[in-house]
C-alpha cells in the first residue's frame, strides 16, 4: 500500500520566515489567524437535496432562479429591508465559498447561492454591479467576483403559482396584496390535510 504524503503548508513556510525574520525589529507575525470570533452564518440554507434531480413535487414550491438549478446544496442571503450593496454580496460570496471548504464532499456544482431582495434594486446599482436581467426578475452578474451569485428580484419576478407564495414579500405593497390572494390558494393545495 502506498504512503499518503500529507500537503505541504506553504503558507506556514513563509509565515515562519516572515517571524523569524520581523520578530527580533519588533513585528509580530502569528500564524493562522482566525478572522473572526465567531463564524459567519448566511440567512438561510434552504435544502439539502436528497434526489438527483428536482422532483415536480419539489419544483411547485420552487421560485424562479432556484427551480432552475440543479445544486443540491442552496444558500439565500435575503435582503428585505437593506439594498442590495457590495457588501452584501461579498457577504454571500464569503458565506459561500466558506460554506464550501466546511463541507468537502461537496463539489462546486453542488452548491448554489442567491440574494433574493424585496426591494427593486435600482438600475444604476445592477450597472455598476455588472448585473443584467436573463429573465423576468432574476439578474447575473459578469463580475468575477459574484458572476456565481444570481440575484433575484421579487418586484419583478412573473406571476406564476410557484412564484405566488415568495412575492408576498415584496416590497410594493400592490405586489403583495396581488400575490396574497395566489399565496392562499396555492399554500392550501400543498399543506398536508393534518397541517390546516
Amino acid at each position: 500500500m502506498a504512503e499518503k504524503h500529507s500537503k505541504t503548508r506553504w503558507h506556514l513556510i513563509l509565515g515562519t520566515i516572515l517571524k523569524e525574520l520581523l520578530t527580533p525589529v519588533g513585528i509580530t507575525v502569528e500564524l493562522e489567524v482566525e478572522v473572526m470570533t465567531a463564524p459567519p452564518r448566511t440567512d438561510i440554507l434552504l435544502l439539502r437535496r436528497q434526489t438527483k434531480y428536482w422532483t415536480p413535487e419539489q419544483l411547485e414550491r420552487l421560485p424562479d432562479g432556484i427551480r432552475d438549478t440543479n445544486a443540491s446544496h442552496i444558500l439565500i442571503e435575503f435582503k428585505y429591508t437593506e439594498s442590495i450593496s457590495v457588501d452584501a454580496l461579498l457577504q454571500t460570496a464569503s458565506n459561500h465559498r466558506l460554506y464550501l471548504q466546511s463541507h468537502e464532499e461537496l463539489k462546486p456544482q453542488d452548491l448554489k447561492s442567491f440574494i433574493i431582495s424585496s426591494k427593486q434594486p435600482q438600475a444604476k446599482t445592477l450597472e455598476k454591479l455588472g448585473f443584467t436581467e436573463l429573465q423576468a426578475g432574476i439578474y447575473h452578474s459578469d463580475n468575477c467576483f459574484i458572476d456565481a451569485i444570481p440575484l433575484i428580484s421579487l418586484n419583478t419576478l412573473p406571476d406564476t403559482k410557484y412564484n405566488a407564495w415568495i412575492r408576498c414579500l415584496a416590497s410594493k405593497k400592490q405586489e403583495q396584496k396581488k400575490r396574497l390572494t395566489n399565496f392562499r390558494e396555492s399554500i392550501y393545495k400543498l399543506m398536508p390535510d393534518d397541517y390546516i
